[in-house]
Protein backbone atom coordinates (compact mmCIF):
# COMPACT_ATOMS: atom_id res chain seq x y z
CA UNK A 1 0.00 0.00 0.00
CA UNK A 2 2.90 2.37 0.95
CA UNK A 3 4.58 1.59 -2.74
CA UNK A 4 1.62 2.08 -4.52
CA UNK A 5 1.29 5.29 -2.48
CA UNK A 6 4.47 6.26 -3.25
CA UNK A 7 4.29 5.66 -6.84
CA UNK A 8 1.26 7.23 -6.98
CA UNK A 9 2.80 10.86 -5.73
CA UNK A 10 5.97 10.02 -7.82
CA UNK A 11 3.17 9.67 -10.64
CA UNK A 12 1.74 12.83 -10.05
CA UNK A 13 4.25 15.10 -10.75
CA UNK A 14 4.71 13.30 -13.90
CA UNK A 15 1.09 14.60 -14.76
CA UNK A 16 1.74 17.45 -13.70
CA UNK A 17 4.52 18.07 -16.05
CA UNK A 18 2.27 16.82 -19.03
CA UNK A 19 -0.50 18.70 -18.32
CA UNK A 20 1.67 22.45 -18.07
CA UNK A 21 2.98 21.29 -21.64
CA UNK A 22 -0.37 20.74 -22.71
CA UNK A 23 -1.35 23.49 -21.01
CA UNK A 24 1.59 25.50 -23.20
CA UNK A 25 0.98 24.14 -25.93
CA UNK A 26 -2.89 24.77 -25.70
CA UNK A 27 -2.01 28.18 -25.15
CA UNK A 28 0.80 28.40 -28.07
CA UNK A 29 -2.19 27.11 -30.06
CA UNK A 30 -4.42 29.11 -28.61
CA UNK A 31 -2.26 32.34 -29.60
CA UNK A 32 -1.70 31.10 -33.08
CA UNK A 33 -5.29 30.59 -34.01
CA UNK A 34 -6.03 34.09 -32.51
CA UNK A 35 -3.29 35.69 -34.39
CA UNK A 36 -4.42 34.71 -37.67
CA UNK A 37 -8.46 35.15 -36.73
CA UNK A 38 -7.26 39.24 -36.28
CA UNK A 39 -4.47 39.28 -39.55
CA UNK A 40 -7.72 37.80 -41.70
CA UNK A 41 -9.86 40.45 -39.93
CA UNK A 42 -10.99 42.79 -43.27
CA UNK A 43 -11.50 46.29 -41.44
CA UNK A 44 -9.61 47.55 -38.46
CA UNK A 45 -9.72 50.41 -36.80
CA UNK A 46 -8.19 53.76 -37.72
CA UNK A 47 -7.57 55.59 -41.03
CA UNK A 48 -6.19 53.53 -43.85
CA UNK A 49 -4.24 54.74 -46.37
CA UNK A 50 -6.95 54.44 -49.08
CA UNK A 51 -9.14 57.14 -46.61
CA UNK A 52 -5.99 59.13 -46.21
CA UNK A 53 -5.67 59.95 -50.22
CA UNK A 54 -9.42 60.72 -50.33
CA UNK A 55 -9.42 62.98 -47.07
CA UNK A 56 -6.24 64.45 -48.78
CA UNK A 57 -8.04 65.40 -52.27
CA UNK A 58 -10.98 66.68 -50.73
CA UNK A 59 -8.83 69.01 -48.82
CA UNK A 60 -7.09 70.07 -51.76
CA UNK A 61 -10.29 70.89 -53.70
CA UNK A 62 -11.37 72.23 -50.62
CA UNK A 63 -8.51 74.51 -50.77
CA UNK A 64 -9.40 75.34 -54.52
CA UNK A 65 -12.75 76.32 -54.01
CA UNK A 66 -11.72 78.99 -51.20
CA UNK A 67 -9.11 80.31 -53.28
CA UNK A 68 -11.29 80.85 -56.12
CA UNK A 69 -14.57 81.63 -54.54
CA UNK A 70 -14.66 84.67 -56.04
CA UNK A 71 -15.59 82.29 -59.22
CA UNK A 72 -17.53 79.88 -57.16
CA UNK A 73 -21.19 80.43 -56.60
CA UNK A 74 -22.33 78.70 -53.16
CA UNK A 75 -18.92 78.17 -52.47
CA UNK A 76 -19.46 77.97 -49.06
CA UNK A 77 -21.59 74.94 -49.33
CA UNK A 78 -19.68 73.11 -51.56
CA UNK A 79 -16.76 73.35 -48.40
CA UNK A 80 -19.36 72.35 -46.11
CA UNK A 81 -20.17 69.03 -47.61
CA UNK A 82 -16.20 68.38 -48.94
CA UNK A 83 -15.71 69.04 -44.69
CA UNK A 84 -18.77 66.95 -44.54
CA UNK A 85 -17.75 63.52 -46.45
CA UNK A 86 -14.22 64.09 -44.58
CA UNK A 87 -15.49 64.03 -41.03
CA UNK A 88 -17.71 61.14 -42.26
CA UNK A 89 -14.60 59.18 -43.26
CA UNK A 90 -12.92 59.83 -40.15
CA UNK A 91 -16.29 58.90 -38.16
CA UNK A 92 -16.64 55.92 -40.34
CA UNK A 93 -12.92 54.68 -39.65
CA UNK A 94 -13.11 54.87 -35.33
CA UNK A 95 -15.97 52.26 -35.68
CA UNK A 96 -13.56 49.54 -37.27
CA UNK A 97 -12.46 46.70 -34.92
CA UNK A 98 -9.04 47.25 -32.82
CA UNK A 99 -6.25 47.32 -34.95
CA UNK A 100 -3.70 43.90 -35.58
CA UNK A 101 -1.56 42.17 -33.37
CA UNK A 102 0.21 39.72 -33.67
CA UNK A 103 1.78 36.91 -31.33
CA UNK A 104 5.46 37.41 -30.50
CA UNK A 105 7.57 36.16 -27.72
CA UNK A 106 8.03 39.28 -26.38
CA UNK A 107 4.50 40.57 -26.80
CA UNK A 108 2.32 37.36 -27.16
CA UNK A 109 -1.49 38.01 -27.64
CA UNK A 110 -3.89 37.58 -25.00
CA UNK A 111 -5.81 34.27 -24.45
CA UNK A 112 -8.93 36.74 -23.74
CA UNK A 113 -8.73 39.18 -26.66
CA UNK A 114 -10.75 36.63 -29.77
CA UNK A 115 -13.37 38.02 -31.44
CA UNK A 116 -16.66 36.09 -33.21
CA UNK A 117 -15.15 33.84 -36.42
CA UNK A 118 -18.72 35.04 -37.83
CA UNK A 119 -19.55 38.46 -37.65
CA UNK A 120 -23.42 39.84 -37.45
CA UNK A 121 -25.32 41.03 -40.33
CA UNK A 122 -25.07 44.48 -39.09
CA UNK A 123 -20.99 44.39 -39.14
CA UNK A 124 -21.32 42.80 -42.54
CA UNK A 125 -22.76 45.97 -43.97
CA UNK A 126 -20.31 47.45 -42.04
CA UNK A 127 -17.24 46.19 -43.44
CA UNK A 128 -18.58 46.54 -47.33
CA UNK A 129 -19.39 49.88 -46.35
CA UNK A 130 -16.18 50.49 -45.00
CA UNK A 131 -14.24 48.72 -48.38
CA UNK A 132 -16.36 49.96 -50.59
CA UNK A 133 -17.46 53.44 -50.11
CA UNK A 134 -14.05 54.96 -51.59
CA UNK A 135 -15.25 53.54 -55.13
CA UNK A 136 -18.50 55.07 -54.92
CA UNK A 137 -16.85 58.71 -54.26
CA UNK A 138 -15.04 58.34 -57.48
CA UNK A 139 -18.43 58.84 -59.17
CA UNK A 140 -19.24 61.87 -56.87
CA UNK A 141 -16.27 63.54 -57.05
CA UNK A 142 -15.78 63.06 -60.60
CA UNK A 143 -19.67 65.15 -61.37
CA UNK A 144 -18.48 67.98 -59.38
CA UNK A 145 -15.48 68.87 -61.60
CA UNK A 146 -18.18 69.50 -64.65
CA UNK A 147 -18.88 72.38 -62.33
CA UNK A 148 -15.49 73.50 -60.28
CA UNK A 149 -12.83 73.20 -63.72
CA UNK A 150 -14.74 76.25 -65.73
CA UNK A 151 -14.36 77.98 -62.42
CA UNK A 152 -11.21 77.17 -60.70
CA UNK A 153 -9.45 77.36 -64.46
CA UNK A 154 -11.26 79.14 -67.03
CA UNK A 155 -8.69 78.41 -70.02
CA UNK A 156 -8.73 75.14 -72.33
CA UNK A 157 -5.73 73.68 -73.37
CA UNK A 158 -7.33 71.77 -76.62
CA UNK A 159 -5.12 73.82 -78.91
CA UNK A 160 -1.90 73.75 -76.94
CA UNK A 161 -2.45 69.52 -76.84
CA UNK A 162 -3.63 69.06 -80.38
CA UNK A 163 -0.12 71.36 -81.79
CA UNK A 164 1.83 69.12 -79.83
CA UNK A 165 -0.05 66.17 -81.85
CA UNK A 166 1.07 67.90 -85.09
CA UNK A 167 3.74 68.56 -84.19
CA UNK A 168 4.88 64.55 -83.04
CA UNK A 169 3.73 63.30 -86.36
CA UNK A 170 2.78 65.88 -88.80
CA UNK A 171 -1.03 64.87 -88.73
CA UNK A 172 -3.58 65.22 -86.65
CA UNK A 173 -4.02 61.63 -85.62
CA UNK A 174 -7.68 61.32 -84.86
CA UNK A 175 -8.06 62.93 -88.60
CA UNK A 176 -5.39 60.63 -89.91
CA UNK A 177 -6.95 57.82 -88.14
CA UNK A 178 -10.74 58.16 -90.03
CA UNK A 179 -9.41 56.45 -93.32
CA UNK A 180 -9.03 52.75 -90.86
CA UNK A 181 -12.76 53.77 -89.61
CA UNK A 182 -15.56 50.84 -89.80
CA UNK A 183 -18.57 50.62 -88.50
CA UNK A 184 -18.11 47.20 -86.78
CA UNK A 185 -15.06 48.08 -85.16
CA UNK A 186 -16.04 51.08 -83.96
CA UNK A 187 -19.22 49.48 -82.29
CA UNK A 188 -16.54 47.28 -80.99
CA UNK A 189 -14.20 49.90 -79.60
CA UNK A 190 -17.57 52.15 -78.33
CA UNK A 191 -18.62 48.86 -75.89
CA UNK A 192 -15.20 48.03 -75.18
CA UNK A 193 -14.60 51.84 -73.81
CA UNK A 194 -17.82 51.97 -71.23
CA UNK A 195 -16.02 48.25 -70.25
CA UNK A 196 -13.53 51.14 -68.34
CA UNK A 197 -15.93 51.49 -65.29
CA UNK A 198 -16.52 47.68 -64.92
CA UNK A 199 -12.95 46.46 -65.21
CA UNK A 200 -11.53 48.11 -61.69
CA UNK A 201 -15.49 46.80 -59.44
CA UNK A 202 -14.73 43.03 -60.98
CA UNK A 203 -11.19 42.95 -59.59
CA UNK A 204 -12.20 44.54 -56.48
CA UNK A 205 -15.01 41.87 -56.04
CA UNK A 206 -12.74 38.85 -56.67
CA UNK A 207 -10.26 40.14 -54.28
CA UNK A 208 -13.37 40.63 -51.69
CA UNK A 209 -15.18 37.44 -52.42
CA UNK A 210 -11.88 35.51 -51.97
CA UNK A 211 -11.16 36.97 -48.72
CA UNK A 212 -7.64 38.74 -49.71
CA UNK A 213 -8.37 42.10 -47.94
CA UNK A 214 -4.97 42.85 -48.03
CA UNK A 215 -4.69 42.92 -51.56
CA UNK A 216 -8.24 44.31 -51.88
CA UNK A 217 -7.35 47.35 -49.94
CA UNK A 218 -3.97 47.95 -51.76
CA UNK A 219 -6.24 47.48 -54.95
CA UNK A 220 -8.47 50.10 -53.65
CA UNK A 221 -5.30 52.67 -52.47
CA UNK A 222 -3.63 52.40 -55.69
CA UNK A 223 -7.08 53.42 -57.60
CA UNK A 224 -7.83 56.44 -55.78
CA UNK A 225 -4.69 57.30 -55.99
CA UNK A 226 -4.28 57.10 -59.68
CA UNK A 227 -7.95 58.56 -60.04
CA UNK A 228 -6.94 61.55 -57.74
CA UNK A 229 -4.10 62.63 -59.49
CA UNK A 230 -5.74 62.29 -62.52
CA UNK A 231 -8.47 64.33 -61.66
CA UNK A 232 -6.00 67.18 -60.27
CA UNK A 233 -4.63 66.70 -63.82
CA UNK A 234 -8.00 67.70 -65.12
CA UNK A 235 -8.03 70.80 -63.10
CA UNK A 236 -4.55 72.05 -64.24
CA UNK A 237 -4.94 71.40 -67.60
CA UNK A 238 -8.65 71.81 -69.14
CA UNK A 239 -9.34 70.16 -72.82
CA UNK A 240 -12.65 68.94 -73.97
CA UNK A 241 -11.05 66.41 -76.74
CA UNK A 242 -10.70 66.47 -80.15
CA UNK A 243 -13.96 66.03 -81.11
CA UNK A 244 -15.19 69.25 -79.75
CA UNK A 245 -12.29 71.14 -81.39
CA UNK A 246 -13.11 73.21 -84.43
CA UNK A 247 -9.94 73.00 -86.54
CA UNK A 248 -10.38 69.15 -85.97
CA UNK A 249 -13.85 68.85 -86.30
CA UNK A 250 -13.71 70.76 -89.62
CA UNK A 251 -11.08 68.48 -90.79
CA UNK A 252 -12.53 65.34 -90.16
CA UNK A 253 -14.81 63.70 -93.12
CA UNK A 254 -16.17 60.73 -91.87
CA UNK A 255 -18.02 60.44 -89.02
CA UNK A 256 -18.22 57.56 -86.76
CA UNK A 257 -20.86 55.37 -87.32
CA UNK A 258 -21.55 52.04 -85.75
CA UNK A 259 -24.44 48.89 -86.31
CA UNK A 260 -26.57 49.11 -83.61
CA UNK A 261 -25.56 49.91 -80.35
CA UNK A 262 -22.67 52.83 -80.97
CA UNK A 263 -24.97 55.71 -80.93
CA UNK A 264 -27.00 54.95 -77.75
CA UNK A 265 -23.98 54.25 -76.09
CA UNK A 266 -21.99 56.97 -76.54
CA UNK A 267 -25.35 59.27 -76.22
CA UNK A 268 -25.20 57.70 -73.09
CA UNK A 269 -21.88 57.58 -72.02
CA UNK A 270 -22.37 61.71 -72.71
CA UNK A 271 -25.02 62.23 -70.90
CA UNK A 272 -23.43 60.59 -67.87
CA UNK A 273 -20.08 62.33 -68.02
CA UNK A 274 -20.98 65.79 -69.23
CA UNK A 275 -18.46 67.87 -70.68
CA UNK A 276 -16.02 67.34 -67.77
CA UNK A 277 -12.69 68.77 -69.60
CA UNK A 278 -11.44 65.46 -68.22
CA UNK A 279 -8.80 64.72 -71.34
CA UNK A 280 -5.19 65.45 -70.05
CA UNK A 281 -4.24 63.11 -68.51
CA UNK A 282 -6.31 60.12 -70.41
CA UNK A 283 -7.64 58.96 -66.97
CA UNK A 284 -8.88 55.88 -69.20
CA UNK A 285 -5.45 54.75 -70.23
CA UNK A 286 -4.19 55.30 -66.58
CA UNK A 287 -6.57 53.49 -64.87
CA UNK A 288 -6.91 50.43 -67.27
CA UNK A 289 -2.96 49.99 -67.56
CA UNK A 290 -3.01 50.12 -63.29
CA UNK A 291 -6.02 47.54 -63.25
CA UNK A 292 -3.73 45.45 -65.52
CA UNK A 293 -1.07 45.64 -63.83
CA UNK A 294 -2.71 44.71 -60.55
CA UNK A 295 -4.63 42.16 -61.39
CA UNK A 296 -1.51 40.58 -63.16
CA UNK A 297 0.17 40.96 -59.75
CA UNK A 298 -3.16 39.52 -57.86
CA UNK A 299 -5.15 38.03 -59.34
CA UNK A 300 -3.38 36.14 -62.25
CA UNK A 301 -6.63 34.72 -63.89
CA UNK A 302 -8.55 38.08 -64.30
CA UNK A 303 -5.34 39.46 -65.78
CA UNK A 304 -6.05 37.13 -68.82
CA UNK A 305 -9.55 37.95 -68.90
CA UNK A 306 -9.40 41.76 -69.02
CA UNK A 307 -5.78 42.01 -71.47
CA UNK A 308 -8.33 42.41 -74.96
CA UNK A 309 -10.55 44.83 -72.83
CA UNK A 310 -7.45 46.71 -72.09
CA UNK A 311 -5.91 47.05 -74.99
CA UNK A 312 -9.18 48.07 -76.95
CA UNK A 313 -10.08 50.89 -74.10
CA UNK A 314 -6.28 52.39 -74.71
CA UNK A 315 -6.54 51.67 -78.66
CA UNK A 316 -10.68 53.54 -78.42
CA UNK A 317 -9.41 56.77 -76.71
CA UNK A 318 -7.96 58.60 -79.82
CA UNK A 319 -9.60 56.24 -82.51
CA UNK A 320 -13.31 57.34 -80.75
CA UNK A 321 -11.53 61.10 -80.72
CA UNK A 322 -12.22 61.13 -77.01
CA UNK A 323 -8.33 62.22 -76.50
CA UNK A 324 -5.32 63.77 -78.55
CA UNK A 325 -2.29 61.11 -78.10
CA UNK A 326 -0.55 63.31 -75.58
CA UNK A 327 -3.11 62.61 -73.17
CA UNK A 328 -2.68 58.98 -73.68
CA UNK A 329 1.10 59.38 -73.20
CA UNK A 330 0.58 61.40 -70.59
CA UNK A 331 -1.31 58.92 -68.70
CA UNK A 332 0.62 56.32 -69.46
CA UNK A 333 3.58 57.80 -67.60
CA UNK A 334 1.13 58.87 -65.01
CA UNK A 335 0.38 55.05 -64.28
CA UNK A 336 4.24 54.65 -64.30
CA UNK A 337 4.76 57.14 -61.59
CA UNK A 338 1.46 55.51 -59.42
CA UNK A 339 3.55 52.76 -60.04
CA UNK A 340 6.52 53.68 -59.10
CA UNK A 341 4.97 55.34 -55.61
CA UNK A 342 2.57 53.42 -54.86
CA UNK A 343 4.05 50.78 -52.60
CA UNK A 344 6.07 52.67 -50.83
CA UNK A 345 3.71 55.83 -50.17
CA UNK A 346 0.81 52.30 -48.80
CA UNK A 347 3.69 50.89 -46.24
CA UNK A 348 4.34 54.60 -45.10
CA UNK A 349 0.24 55.53 -44.31
CA UNK A 350 0.27 52.37 -42.20
CA UNK A 351 -0.68 49.59 -44.76
CA UNK A 352 0.51 46.11 -45.46
CA UNK A 353 1.52 44.82 -48.42
CA UNK A 354 -0.26 42.05 -50.27
CA UNK A 355 0.71 38.71 -51.65
CA UNK A 356 1.06 38.60 -54.83
CA UNK A 357 0.11 35.82 -57.20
Amino acid sequence: MRSEGRGGDTATPGRGKEGRRGDAATGRRGDSELAETLSDDPITSGLNPADVIVIAYLAIVTLLIIVFSYRIGHWVLLCAGHIAVIALVILLAKFGPPRQVSASPRRPVAPSLPRPLSPSPRLRVFFLLRGWYPLLLIGLTYKELTYLIPRIHPRDFDAALAAIDHRMFGVDPTVWIERFTWPPLTEMFQLTYSTYYLLPMILGVVLWRKRRFDSFFFFVFVLMFGFYLSYLGYIAVPAIGPRFLASIAEAQTKPLTGIWLFVPVRQMLDRAEGITRDCFPSGHTELTLLVLLYAYKLHRRSFWFFLPFGIGIVLSTVYLRYHYVIDVVAGALLAVVVVAVAKPLFGALGGRAPREA
